[in-house]
């Protein structure tokens, strides 16, 4: 077995066994069977049967009576335990007692959604088999891609269509007249993968709902909804905010799980003296061409796009092994990803190396093992993809490859962190002002809003202020007792659910071979940018974002690209400012500016930089909302005076220019790492033991302990000694923290300090900005909190049980470092402290 002989290798090779620097092992459990609930069609259970399912798993049972007796439910089980059983049987339960019963079905994306309506395809397929009357009990998929003249037979003829929010948010709801004979008969939304809505996108999908349910009204219905979710801590509260009724809980999982061992695998540190470890991505490659030696599947997925298609590059450098692997990730082709899905699925390829892409429940078979390059970010992530794994009760593996960032090294010092802990929270906030206020004006354009109607769950007390500051600026009007929207207009398209922009579309002699989003656009495919796609390497020839279109040729370049961007944040107007304590506090308008500068040419395999190329591209400007505060000079005094403040610029003194010279010159310019020659300009001078251990700069900078290093050779060393100021610690407690105050997703909000800053009189500051574009008052709100924000973050950092710091608190310390726990707790406490 391909699982059990890596395992053995892996174990019984010492130069890789040493790296395994934690196991946890999942027991083997064995499948637990029900009877199929009462009342359901005989040639039903027959096709269920004829598809090899003849007793369902306990948990599908207990679902499907529920959804038989019209309860409202979400289903909480491992991934590949059968969800999907869950809502189809009754919804084929009701379409056969019911001619007129339709059902919609809702995935993030529109890849799940064509995979889900192939599966139900083939399960009605199967049973029309020998009963012909059932025939007409159709699928379909309506998205983006579908055919305009597809479009009206599919709202006609198809009994159940799969979609996803967008759709129904800007095609399906703002069109509901076409749509009345299949509004009329909806009995079941099924809302797939629910722990995706989350954060500003759960929350407008919140009021997606709500419109949904309004139209429903109109045309009599009153669907049932039918929620499943993966990995998540709170999946009943989540799915019962969403759909803003009483939810059932499934979450008594009954389906065969094979045996899993999870290994944390910390590459080897390959120089002592700098603490440098061997990159993740070199041992995912080692390990990933040991696995496919073993004959089993398996996923290995990395972080980002570009660090998918490096992958993908350095193991294809062994032409034996182009035929047994692939790249996966967003931009290919539709056609080409599901081409790789099937051939995975088919047992053609041994190893897919992809982004979160193939995170979620598309069908491609049962995997033997999953490698994860670098920690994804979330406990909820890791446990997604690992769950990947071992389909069918098939014994299993799976390997964390650990960078060296400070977060995958504590994982790896503090294993229990990841084995242990729950899951994260999916929060939202349905009646936030400026989102309910954008979703109101939407319902209103699409039905005529009585004065005495709520929306959803809210009366219409709460609604009216809305509808009045929409009124004031003329987007609806009064008319005698409803409210009514403007003639042709359509703002549903204004409203991104999602805040993506457009794709742009990647040409070769007049032939698309992929998309970029905008976002990505100047930093992925630049002028002098190396496109990489499936092994294939292309020279950006031009970028147009008017036109949204990248023009690329072949290329057998020795090199890939890396672009240098830079960030700033500018205050553009003050709205509220006010006292919190010692501190100055203000909320405003703000413009976040982000500018691809440049670009670095880096000869693959050796990382030697060939060159660096100045860019003339436009900023990306992100015009939002931020809450920011200073910490006032007082405060910084007290702190230094305890010894607790480390937020200056090292100072290494008046002979510093002179004594960095003679350095690179002892060591012949030459990287003392990897041995790389550049010019003298390009180096960086490194202290051994770092500089703010010592009492004074003459002992820090002994010619013994400097050396000099490559620029890619000093951000390793630097990463695994760095000391964490305890402003950079505040920070990072606080943005992690703000998303419970305003029920958000960590991703809506970002965060910029500063050690002096202009826009608080060169004292230092901690701004929190909304990252959608034009704001959408997280940060107000959290303006009007600091006093409670700050208070909080002290009680949670000082009852946080770690010495330094964590990723619970203010930050993972460095393998070798220091941690800012001790700092930030000083800075707090005089802050808080009485005037």
């Amino acid at each position: 077995m391909a699982v059990d002989s890596f395992i053995y290798q892996l174990l019984s090779d010492e130069q890789l066994a040493q790296n395994i620097v934690a196991q946890q092992r999942l027991e083997a459990r064995e499948a637990s069977f029900a009877a199929w609930p009462e009342g359901l069609a005989p040639a039903l259970i027959q096709s269920l049967s004829s598809l090899g399912i003849d007793r369902p798993y306990k948990h599908q049972a207990e679902a499907i009576q529920a959804a038989l007796e019209g309860r409202h439910l979400v289903i909480s089980t491992q991934v590949a335990s059968g969800k999907s059983l869950c809502y189809q049987v009754p919804i084929i339960q009701s379409q056969i007692t019911n001619p007129k019963a339709r059902a919609l079905l809702l995935f993030p994306t529109k890849a799940l959604a064509r995979d889900q309506q192939h599966k139900l395809h083939n399960f009605l397929f199967e049973l029309s088999r020998d009963k012909k009357e059932f025939t007409k009990l159709s699928c379909a998929t309506y998205d983006g891609d579908t055919p305009a003249n597809a479009r009206s037979r599919i709202r006609a003829k198809a009994r159940s269509i799969f979609s996803n929010p967008d759709m129904l948010h800007a095609g399906i709801l703002t069109n509901h007249s076409l749509w009345s004979s299949f509004f009329a008969g909806l009995t079941h939304v099924v809302i797939d993968e629910v722990h995706i809505y989350r954060g500003v996108f759960g929350s407008h999908f919140a009021n997606v709902i709500r419109r949904l349910k309004r139209i429903c009204a109109l045309y009599g219905s009153s669907p049932q909804f039918i929620c499943t979710s993966a990995t998540v801590a709170n999946a009943l509260s989540l799915a019962s905010n969403l759909v803003e009724q009483p939810v059932k809980l499934i979450d008594k999982d009954a389906s065969p799980r094979g045996e899993q061992l999870f290994c944390i695998f910390n590459p080897p540190v390959v120089n002592t003296a700098l603490g440098i470890r061997r990159s993740s991505m070199a041992e995912s490659i080692r390990l990933a061409k040991r696995w496919i030696n073993t004959g089993g599947q398996a996923l290995l997925f990395s972080g980002s796009r570009s660090s998918v298609e490096m992958l993908y590059r350095y193991l294809t450098d062994d032409p034996a092994l182009k035929d047994k692997a692939s790249s996966y990730r967003s931009g290919y082709l539709a056609e080409e990803r599901r081409k790789i899905e099937r051939e995975l699925r088919e047992g053609k390829l041994s190893l897919v190396i992809s982004t979160n892409a193939l995170e979620l429940g598309i069908d491609i078979g049962g995997l033997d093992a999953v490698f994860i390059n670098s920690y994804p970010g979330t406990i909820s992530a890791t446990r997604q993809q690992a769950g990947r794994a071992g389909r069918k009760g098939k014994k299993s593996l799976c390997i964390l490859i650990a960078s060296s960032n400070p977060l995958d090294q504590y994982i790896c010092q503090h294993p229990d962190y990841l084995f242990d802990n729950n899951p994260e929270q999916a929060l939202i906030d349905p009646d936030h002002s400026e989102i309910l206020k954008a979703q109101l004006l939407c319902a209103v354009q699409e039905l005529s809003l009585h004065e005495d109607e709520g929306f959803g769950s809210l009366g219409p007390e709460h609604i009216l202020p809305h509808l009045i500051l929409l009124e004031q600026d003329g987007h609806i009007r009064k008319y005698q007792d409803r409210w009514i929207g403007k003639l042709d207009a359509y703002p549903a398209g204004d409203v991104s659910l999602r805040n993506i922009g457009h794709n742009l579309s990647i040409m070769h002699n007049d032939e698309m071979i992929g998309t970029v989003d905008v976002a990505s656009a100047t930093w992925m495919t630049h002028p002098g940018a190396i496109y990489l796609d499936q092994g294939d390497s292309y020279l950006v020839q031009s970028l147009d974002l008017e036109a949204g279109v990248v023009k690329v040729n072949p290329t057998d370049a020795n090199y890939y690209t890396q672009a240098i961007q830079s960030s700033d944040m500018d205050i553009l107007s003050v709205l509220r400012a006010g006292t919190s304590g010692k501190t100055k506090k203000y909320f405003g308008k703000v413009k976040v500016t982000s500018l691809v500068t440049a670009y670095k040419r880096i000869r693959y395999i050796t990382m030697e930089l060939l060159g660096c190329e100045d860019l003339n591209l436009p900023p990306s400007i992100l015009h939002t909302q931020a809450w920011w505060f200073s910490i006032p000079s007082q405060v910084v005094h007290k702190v230094q005076e305890l010894g607790l403040w480390r937020n200056e610029v090292n100072d290494y003194g008046p002979a510093w220019p002179k004594l960095s010279q003679q350095i690179k010159e002892r060591d012949k310019f030459q990287c003392q790492h990897c041995g790389a020659k550049q010019d003298q300009e390009s180096f960086a001078v490194h202290h051994i033991q770092p500089f703010r251990t010592f009492v004074s700069a003459q002992e820090a900078n002994r010619p013994d302990n400097l050396i000099t290093l490559c620029p890619r050779c000093h951000r390793l060393a630097e990463q695994q000694v760095k000391i964490q100021s305890g402003l950079a610690g505040l920070a990072f407690l606080i943005v992690n923290l703000a998303p419970f105050y305003v029920m958000c997703d960590r991703r809506d909000l970002d965060v910029i300090f500063q050690e002096r800053s202009a826009h608080t009189e060169l004292n230092p500051m901690i701004a929190i900005y909304d990252t959608t574009p034009g704001g959408i008052g997280l940060a107000r709100r959290l303006y009007d909190l600091q006093d409670t924000i700050l208070k909080d973050a002290l009680g949670l950092v000082e009852r946080c049980p770690c010495e330094e710091g964590c990723p619970s608190c203010v930050g993972p310390v460095a393998e070798n470092g220091s941690g800012a726990k001790a700092h930030a707790i000083a800075i707090l406490k005089e802050l808080l402290a009485p005037l």
